[in-house]
């Protein structure tokens, strides 16, 4: 977007003088009078500066996968399997926002998962957790995230610029009945916006 000039204009007003051109009392009324008409017609111009002004506006969120949620391969009736805060397999979510701006996250988490055959309708039941942090190296310090919607206020970042990282890692456990074999699936979907 192009600069927008914003004028600043400076005038000088015209003094008012009454002036008697009859008068014949001083030799130096003719060139006073030439003077001050000089003056005045010199007085006349007008100076006009601009400053521009520019303004960038920039409110994007951005949200990504960092790294899936993966119980890798369990067999038939092995019952539960658990997936640790800190593990490698936990999923992991980054956001990126301004800083000290107030987030709506909303988290809307699977209880189950199914087979990725529609003609098989088995499925696995699967209860999850989140937390947040600022650092992927901090999970341990990581603030709990308990609601479907939670409101999530960005902290300032140390480093220089507006913007700062949140990291949601995904945790929990599947229970692996008598199911049929093949993979099984199902998605978490983060939706974020200011508020």
């Amino acid at each position: 977007m192009a600069p927008l000039p914003i004028p600043i204009l400076v005038q000088s007003q015209l003094p008012l003088a009454m002036i008697n051109l009859n008068s014949e009392k001083s030799v130096l009324s003719k060139p006073f009078l030439l003077t001050v008409i000089l003056f005045l017609i010199g007085s006349l111009n007008t100076q006009a500066q601009f400053i521009d002004l520019q303004l960038n506006i920039d409110s994007r969120i951005t949200a990504r996968t960092e790294q899936p949620l993966e119980f890798g391969t369990i067999m038939s009736n092995s019952g539960r399997r658990m997936i640790e805060l800190g593990s490698p397999n936990m999923g992991i979510f980054s956001i990126t926002a301004l800083e000290n701006q107030n987030l709506l996250v909303t988290l809307d988490k699977p209880t189950e998962l199914r087979h990725q055959n529609p003609g098989i309708d088995d499925t696995i039941p699967m209860e999850l957790f989140s937390r947040y942090a600022y650092s992927t190296r901090n999970y341990e310090n990581a603030y709990p995230l308990p609601e479907t919607v939670n409101s999530i206020q960005v902290e300032p970042n140390p480093e220089p610029g507006p913007w700062n990282s949140i990291y949601i890692f995904m945790y929990g456990s599947v229970d692996v009945g008598n199911v049929r074999d093949g993979t099984y699936a199902n998605e978490i979907v983060l939706s974020v916006i200011y508020i």
